[in-house]
């Protein structure tokens, strides 16, 4: 299917709900995250200290997730097709590579992931905590869901700090060379031409160098992505 951009503020808001609110979506996936991380950690006590060495395991576990999922679901029509159509079809028209920031706070909508996505990736992960589990104990599952908890808010977090107007960015002191490298990693893979072969990695382009599917962005890419400034950078020049 032929994807086209629907990036106008127009555009934008009729892809979301009349009653949707960025400020529960974040408290909704903030409350999911922490229950699991503290089920997880109620868990963990059981775990040897030497078991914590796995963490770093985890994370590389986690970043072949997010790079496999990225890749072939979130891309493709395959099943299930909610993940296509959330990403691809929404929310890459939303957002091309000459139009990366939000202009409401509304439009996280089109960022963030749904709640049952959410569950739906920690469920896909739990062969690697039942197999933890088998290894060292139910403390290591522990520690694993901890670890994929912690992973899901960086890349969340990360995901829509990629998309924030330069202003706000800079409000909040962020904005040095190496968060602006891994901006543009995200902002080259929104060309429409090449969201489906490269940088699928949000958070750290791990998978992505691995696999073969780390491209430089181009020098614009490289630079701010906004080309004026978005409602929320107006909104905040005038306060």
């Amino acid at each position: 299917m032929e994807v086209t951009r629907h990036d106008s503020p127009d555009e934008r808001e009729a892809m979301l709900p009349a009653d949707y609110s960025a400020r529960t979506h974040i408290l909704t996936t903030s409350l999911i995250a922490s229950g699991i991380a503290m089920a997880a950690l109620w868990t963990a006590r059981h775990a040897a200290p030497v078991d914590w060495l796995l963490m770093p395991a985890f994370f590389v576990a986690a970043n072949f997730i997010e790079w496999a999922v990225h890749k072939n679901p979130m891309h493709r029509p395959l099943p299930p097709k909610i993940l296509y159509k959330n990403h691809t079809l929404v929310h890459h028209r939303a957002f091309l590579h000459t139009s990366m920031p939000i202009g409401t706070e509304r439009e996280l909508g089109l960022i963030m992931m749904p709640w049952y996505t959410m569950m739906g990736l920690f469920v896909l992960a739990s062969p690697i905590a039942i197999a933890a589990a088998a290894w060292r104990g139910i403390g290591a599952a522990g520690i694993f869901y901890l670890s994929a908890a912690l992973y899901f808010c960086a890349y969340e977090g990360m995901h829509a700090l990629y998309h924030l107007p330069d202003r706000t960015l800079a409000r909040i002191g962020l904005g040095g060379p190496l968060f602006q490298r891994m901006r543009a990693h995200h902002r080259h893979h929104h060309r429409l031409n090449r969201m489906t072969h490269v940088n699928f990695n949000v958070t750290f382009p791990l998978m992505d160098w691995a696999m073969g599917t780390k491209e430089k962005p181009t020098p614009i890419e490289s630079e701010s992505p906004a080309t004026a400034d978005s409602p929320i950078e107006a909104q905040q020049a005038s306060a």
